[in-house]
């Protein structure tokens, strides 16, 4: 059965780069939304295999914020991104128990480690 994987990130190009990697992957079943708003509307109405949720989003509701109220309804496991390391070592972030973190820029090889640990 084919995994499915929301995308929530902001900027366009480094949404298509992760759309990109996964398809070279094998993988053909995501959505992509740009706000942490879009973001719990689509992980409430459908079911994910796998969030990866950036931290700094468009909109009044950051990634973190967005986790948390997914977490509400969906036990989705969720990798967080982002180029800021503050916030990657934050307490709030901590509490919606990511299943991985991930470091701007995002490479296929440690993109397709947290997959693998996801997955199996």
């Amino acid at each position: 059965m084919a995994k499915r994987i929301l995308i929530v990130e902001d900027e366009y190009i480094t949404a298509l780069d992760l759309k990109t990697q996964l398809i070279l992957k094998g993988f053909s079943d995501f959505e992509i939304v740009a706000s942490g708003e879009e973001a719990i509307k689509s992980a409430l109405r459908e079911r994910f295999d796998l969030i990866l949720m950036d931290i700094k989003l468009k909109g009044d509701v950051d990634g973190i914020e967005a986790a948390k109220t997914i977490r509400k309804s969906v036990n989705t496991p969720i990798v967080y991104l982002s180029g800021n390391s503050d916030l990657l070592a934050s307490a709030r972030l901590k509490e919606t128990k990511p299943v991985g973190i991930l470091r701007k820029p995002i490479t296929a090889y440690k993109l397709m480690e947290i997959i693998k640990t996801v997955f199996g």
